[in-house]
């Protein structure tokens, strides 16, 4: 029988067009169908070989973890252990081999042999696609929230882009993201298989190095790249997880002292007494409405704050911060003289910057919420004091990620200079999504761009 095309005529003779009839309520009856493929392979595997299923997942999936990471993984929030509950049962369909009756047989093939699970055509075709689609890290380079994700292959990546429809997904993804996933024909379109890895584009690197090595001479489309694909990519995004975040200590770069945000809090009884002793300060810079500076220059002509003035949304209320206890020490007593009987303290609270993010791992920033971070103007200054301290000699320094140049090397040559502006977009990509997810300004990365004499 001919495939009805969907501007063919609607076989129901409404006279509409099929794509305008009966087309949408044929794909959604797919989609459910293919929808139950996954959990029925599942439900069949835990009831007939649950034991050989756990331990291919012990020794495949989780199989870079020791036992105290494994144990990290038992305690992450509820809805990060369903996402890895869903893509290790994923890969153990697609990927995995079980050792049933003394011989090891591929998972997919089990399921599709005789006395496996009853699958429905659609269902069949869905487990057999699975299984022969490779795992793959993409950015994605277009997105339409709430309909379609367009991904570009990380690994090889001349091939063109793939539209990908993705409802929920599309939502949350941001353009640039990285993520591995497995993108299944559906009909007329491309669909994610369900499983998804997402990976921050500044923590990517070793997992990019790898990649490049382990693939470097093989037919990327050949089943042995799938095979290194479905070890690697899983290693490196549970590593995410059981990582230590490592805090480099963080010091202000004028005094040497490690930063430390003071918070001093006061009530006004006079505001308009308050405005006039600040105004009469020669460094003392800004207004009510958008708050004072103390402003000083440093050895090298540059101008910094030592403290800032802000109102609150408690009426009368004021804020005095500091970024040393250095600062704090000098500033109390200074800003009580000049503000007088205008104000009155209330109470000191300290933030010891270093603990606060050591308290959190990496995908936990993100998630904390904004009252239990310090201000955002302080988030921001903490931000970028470690972020200069980090790439303080990044210029210079070799890394893998360019083959082991410096990237003052590797500019020298077009590829060369494509890479180091992939990379430095990439610093500026994770700063701005977790600067808007803790309502701050962002960090510029402009001191490495001119630091190579380089544009975007």
């Amino acid at each position: 029988m001919k495939k009805v095309g969907r501007n063919d005529p609607c076989p129901c003779g409404s006279g509409k067009k099929y794509k305008q009839c009966c087309l949408s309520a044929e794909e959604n009856r797919l989609a459910n169908d293919r929808s139950n493929a996954i959990p029925r392979a599942i439900q069949w595997i835990m009831a007939m070989h649950a034991a050989a299923a756990r331990e291919a997942l012990d020794e495949g999936f989780f199989g870079s973890l020791d036992g105290d990471e494994y144990a990290l993984l038992l305690d992450q929030h509820e809805n990060t252990y369903e996402n890895i509950v869903v893509n290790a049962m994923e890969w153990l369909l697609a990927d995995g081999f079980m050792t049933v009756k003394g011989h090891k047989r591929r998972v997919a093939e089990l399921l599709l042999d005789r006395g496996g699970p009853s699958f429905s055509a659609e269902q069949r075709q869905w487990i057999e696609c699975l299984a022969a689609t490779p795992l793959r890290l993409y950015e994605i380079v277009d997105v339409i929230p709430g309909e379609c994700l367009t991904l570009k292959d990380v690994m090889p990546p001349e091939r063109p882009p793939v539209l990908v429809q993705e409802k929920s997904g599309s939502r949350l993804a941001c353009k640039f993201d990285l993520i591995a996933a497995r993108i299944l024909p559906a009909e007329d379109h491309f669909e994610l298989s369900g499983a998804a890895y997402p990976f921050p584009r500044n923590q990517s690197w070793g997992l990019l190095e790898q990649l490049r090595n382990e693939l470097e001479g093989i037919e990327p489309d050949s089943p042995f790249a799938k095979e290194i694909t479905s070890v690697i990519i899983p290693d490196h995004w549970l590593g995410r997880f059981v990582s230590a975040f490592e805090i480099p200590q963080m010091f202000d770069h004028v005094t040497g002292e490690p930063l430390l945000f003071v918070i001093d809090r006061y009530r006004v009884k006079d505001w308009k007494a308050l405005d006039q002793a600040l105004s009469g300060e020669a460094d003392i810079e800004g207004s009510r409405a958008e708050g004072w500076s103390r402003m000083f220059e440093r050895g090298d002509g540059l101008v910094r704050s030592s403290l800032s003035i802000d109102a609150e949304k408690r009426p009368n209320r004021i804020k005095v911060s500091y970024r040393t206890q250095e600062y704090a020490d000098e500033g109390r007593p200074w800003f009580e003289a000049v503000a007088g009987a205008a104000v009155a303290f209330v109470s000191r609270e300290i933030i010891d910057p270093e603990q606060l993010l050591a308290d959190l791992q990496p995908s936990e920033i993100r998630e904390t919420p904004v009252q239990a971070l310090p201000p955002p103007e302080m988030m921001t200054e903490l931000i970028e004091n470690r972020i200069r301290q980090l790439y303080v000699d990044w210029a210079d320094k070799p890394l893998p990620i360019l083959d082991d140049r410096t990237p003052r090397e590797a500019i020298q040559t077009p590829e060369g200079l494509n890479q180091v502006k992939f990379l430095l977009h990439t610093y500026e990509h994770g700063e701005a999504r977790q600067a808007q997810a803790q309502h701050r300004a962002p960090v510029s990365y402009d001191f490495l761009w001119q630091s190579l004499g380089i544009t975007s």
